[in-house]
């Protein structure tokens, strides 16, 4: 599997900086055909979206959804090659395979997967209280973009 970045989910909480890390299935994972999808070139229309079809007459091409998108606390001045460290030890070999086998499986159970996790959330520090938010998120954003691991 691939775990990227997404900049989309870089936030606070409770005063803790969150990052948002979307794990991608390879085509070797059981998870792989549930997440490899015709999606349509364009929005549907109002009248598309009325009309199941008019929807199957709208080009598609296929795209790859994340199959866990995974949000973890960490330090604001945390490095890149730390983050890959850490991307590498929360998605091991064995998280991973019970993430395929529970992600794999149409009548999942959210709780499993959400109990799997919830040790693998990071340990970042409370940001001080005058902390100018804006600007940690966009360096944070900045240092992590583009970051893909092979886990």
């Amino acid at each position: 599997m691939i775990a990227k970045f997404n900049p989309t989910g870089t936030h606070t909480h409770k005063g803790l900086l969150k990052v948002r890390i979307d794990l991608y299935p390879e085509p070797s994972d059981k998870t792989y055909s549930i997440h490899y999808v015709d999606k349509p070139v364009c929005p549907y229309t109002e009248e598309e979206l009325a009309n199941e079809e008019l929807q199957k007459l709208v080009p598609k091409v296929k795209a790859l959804n994340p199959c866990l998108c995974h949000f973890i606390t960490i330090d604001e001045d945390m490095p890149l090659g730390s983050l890959v460290h850490y991307v590498k030890a929360i998605f091991d070999k064995t998280t991973l395979s019970e993430l395929d086998d529970l992600l794999s499986n149409v009548d999942i159970d959210r709780g499993k997967v959400s109990r799997l996790m919830r040790a693998k959330c990071g340990t970042g520090k409370v940001l001080p209280p005058n902390a100018n938010v804006a600007k940690i998120l966009s360096k944070v954003n900045t240092r992590f973009v583009g970051l893909e691991v092979k886990v």
